[in-house]
């Protein structure tokens, strides 16, 4: 069986890990049958085309990929048995600073241009998100946003999403989808890793929080000078890594510390989960860093300011909107984190036993 899997390539850490999750919840579905994934980057379409993968340029590539005929290359979406949209935001709607999921680059290409063309292809979508400011209701979708769920719901033979707004969002137009943690808490699982020690407390640090404002007043100057007096005191009493998806964040980290200590690599997911394998806890902007930890039965809290943070709350995780967060509530959440957060451990084992038994209950349409 062949499933491809539409996701980016050497982008995005958290992409990886949700994309590896979800090979493991296939393979545990189709445990009697043999096999093979393929990636397709989405930020590229052409990246289906075998041969093109390096094709990386998305004003280019998308102009190339209309012109050469697609019957001149092989191609994954053709070739496979099954796609998948896997996780990420797969549904947002912004007047100011982020645009309109109706109009992302690969729905049109990869979708509407291969896969109804290939009628022995089901089509997955799986823990798909939304993206919105943090205190979104959903009633800022438009008709056309809504038009385009609408569609890709139909189109789908399963779709699962991963927060309760996306949930609440589809309810405005009609439908109802279950809502399961995100897929990411199964990559482990895929490479048989397990808790390997409590070394190092991770922080994760982020200018405003997070990627994007989408026209939010955030106060990036407190958030910044609440969190290093949080840090310095930190470093005090525990040994603190700054955890540093890209090279952005480790640039930010060391401007309000030169002396301190990183882990960052470049293009290697799997490195990054052997290395939340040995953390206490996070204090995490990355939600996919905390959901990596809690993987292993580690506890985080979340510090965003659009509507991902709050998916930590379907794997029993505090989130918080950034500013709202100062230093004492840093500390209060650091002695909380310290104690066991509540016996996180044992309260997320049986969160991903549910959620692993409702990703199957999904998949058994098949």
């Amino acid at each position: 069986m062949k499933i491809s899997i539409i996701t980016t390539v050497d982008h995005n850490v958290g992409d990886d890990f949700v994309r590896e999750g979800i090979k493991y919840l296939l393979r545990q579905h189709f445990k009697n049958e043999a096999v093979e994934f393929q990636n397709i980057h989405k930020h590229s379409p052409i990246t289906t085309r075998y041969g093109f993968e390096s094709f990386r340029y998305l004003r280019l590539s998308s102009r190339v990929d209309k012109v050469i005929p697609k019957s001149w290359s092989n191609d994954r979406v053709f070739e496979a048995d099954i796609l998948v949209q896997s996780g990420a935001p797969a549904y947002w709607c912004h007047e100011v600073g982020g645009g309109h999921c109706y109009n992302n680059e690969w729905y049109k290409p990869l979708i509407k241009e291969r896969f109804l063309k290939n009628k022995n292809t089901k089509l997955l979508n799986l823990a798909a998100g939304t993206c919105q400011i943090y205190h979104s209701d959903g009633s800022e979708f438009c008709e056309a946003c809504h038009d385009y769920m609408k569609e890709f719901y139909k189109l789908a033979d399963v779709t699962t999403v991963r927060d309760t707004l996306s949930k609440t969002i589809f309810s405005k137009i009609g439908i109802d989808v279950p809502v399961i943690p995100c897929s990411s808490i199964f990559a482990i699982d895929e490479y048989g890793l397990k808790n390997e020690a409590e070394e190092y407390v991770v922080v994760n640090y982020m200018k405003g929080g997070a990627h994007y404002t989408f026209g939010q007043n955030i106060d990036v100057e407190k958030w910044e000078r609440e969190f290093k007096k949080f840090y310095f005191e930190l470093k005090t009493k525990e040994r603190v890594i700054v955890s540093c998806h890209n090279q952005k964040e480790v640039d930010e980290a060391l401007e309000f510390d030169p002396k301190a200590e990183i882990f960052y690599v470049k293009d290697d997911y799997l490195a990054y989960m052997k290395f939340y394998s040995k953390a206490k806890f996070g204090i995490m902007n990355r939600v996919h860093g905390a959901f990596m930890m809690a993987s292993y039965g580690k506890p985080s809290i979340v510090i965003g300011n659009d509507s991902r943070a709050r998916m930590a709350e379907e794997i029993g995780l505090k989130h918080y909107f950034v500013n709202d967060v100062d230093y004492e509530l840093l500390n209060k959440e650091y002695k909380f984190l310290k104690a066991g957060a509540d016996n996180f451990g044992e309260r997320f084992k049986v969160i991903k036993e549910k959620a692993f038994n409702n990703y199957m209950k999904a998949l058994s349409v098949l």
